[in-house]
């Protein structure tokens, strides 16, 4: 397979300066801190031969190891060209990783390795029952005088979990006005002398698939604050890939940037709202969507230190544990969404602001002021008049 069909940060590199540049750059660095690169795989269409080049060129240049990163396919397959992508964490494809490292700890370099496909994580292991979760508000108008309200269409995987009757019509209502009732009480609701709107919070999901994935690691993207979904996708992804390491355990393993965008939701969260907050979330949820009151921006705010605890114990640490379990360390580039806390981002192993190393540490104790928020996450939003719901099915490559 030609050389190009194994692209990788190397390869990209060596391609925009000269070698003696690198070796001038990288042979003497400050303090012996060779740098390292991200070797990107594309498809994965690789072979043994172009494996050990691109880990001598490394050597050659002085640079101190690579993390192997899995991503998309740059071409179609042709069996009759040689032309393969081999199934991400399939036999073959793992057989290539523990060639790969092999090789590299013979030639003394460090090897990193990526715990997924493609940004963030997720894939064919991950249901839509443990994928990104999102709060979906759908309004209802309710004419004066009326007893019952229809119940909105739900998408596959959504569930009702709260329903508020508010006063005013859908988009123009008041927070303040919120009753919750029971959704038994849906067709028997005591009426009123003007219009009012029903709302209907829904446990729903993004529906974001993983980006720029392997073959064979097209899927959903996990839920970030759901310890299960992050261990669904530790058992799936991460075994295999650190197995194949066979007895040298990668140095460290890697995370990409959260980008799990829309993700406001967990199943858990009305739980674990009132076990860390003191008081129950479901009542105030209209405030939550609504916005512009103190009342509602103390609500916003414990919503959203709450996800932000959620996503350093199940995702940040839930990993952490796991990779010193499996004899090595854990890498993240905790920006972007959802928000960790600033603690979680303590970086022992590299100084680089945007790839944060080691052990996070656990949130500060204590309460943050109350005119902040813990999380940089939007709130959920009034819904637009006429939204439906996305696909149900994720796209896959062919």
């Amino acid at each position: 397979m030609a050389a190009f069909l194994f692209a990788s940060a190397p390869a990209l590199l060596f391609s925009q300066v000269s070698t003696a540049n690198l070796k001038q750059n990288f042979q003497n660095p400050p303090n012996n801190a060779k740098p390292m690169v991200r070797w990107w795989w594309f498809g994965t269409a690789v072979e043994k031969p172009e494996i050990l080049r691109e880990l001598q060129q490394m050597k050659a240049d002085g640079i101190g190891g690579c993390e192997l990163a899995f991503v998309y396919p740059q071409v179609l397959d042709d069996p009759a060209k040689g032309l393969i992508n081999e199934t991400f964490v399939s036999p073959e494809m793992l057989d290539n990783v523990h060639y790969a490292q092999a090789e590299a700890r013979k030639l003394g370099l460090r090897v990193d390795v990526t715990l997924g496909s493609g940004w963030p994580y997720g894939g064919p292991a991950t249901t839509l029952e443990e994928a990104a979760g999102h709060l979906r508000t759908a309004e209802v108008p309710l004419p004066a005088n009326a007893t019952s309200a229809p119940t909105p269409t739900l998408a596959e995987g959504e569930s009702i979990i709260s329903i508020s009757l508010v006063h005013g019509e859908p988009q123009h209502w008041n927070a303040t006005s919120a009753q919750t009732i029971n959704p038994s009480q849906i067709s028997n609701i005591t009426p009123a002398s003007e219009p009012r709107t029903a709302l209907f919070f829904i446990s729903s999901h993004s529906r974001q698939v993983v980006k720029r994935a392997a073959v064979g690691a097209e899927g959903w993207v996990l839920d970030p604050f759901s310890h299960q979904a992050v261990a669904t996708h530790l058992k799936s992804v991460g075994d295999p890939l650190v197995k194949a390491f066979g007895d040298t355990p990668p140095y460290a393993i890697f995370s990409d940037s959260l980008e799990a965008y829309g993700a406001d939701w967990t199943p858990t969260l009305p739980a674990e709202f009132l076990k860390r907050r003191g008081y129950d979330l479901l009542p105030h949820l209209p405030e939550l969507v609504a916005g512009g009151t103190p009342e509602a921006e103390k609500v916003r705010h414990d919503w959203g230190r709450t996800l932000t605890e959620l996503v350093n114990e199940n995702y940040l640490i839930q990993i952490n544990d796991w990779a010193i379990a499996h004899h090595t360390k854990f890498r993240s580039q905790t920006y972007g969404e959802p928000a960790v806390s600033y603690p979680a981002n303590a970086s022992p192993l590299s100084p680089k602001a945007r790839a944060h190393s080691g052990a996070p540490s656990r949130p500060c104790a204590g309460p943050p002021p109350p005119t902040t928020s813990s999380a940089t996450t939007s709130p959920p939003a009034r819904p637009s008049p006429g939204s439906t719901p996305p696909s149900s099915a994720p796209p896959r490559w062919t």
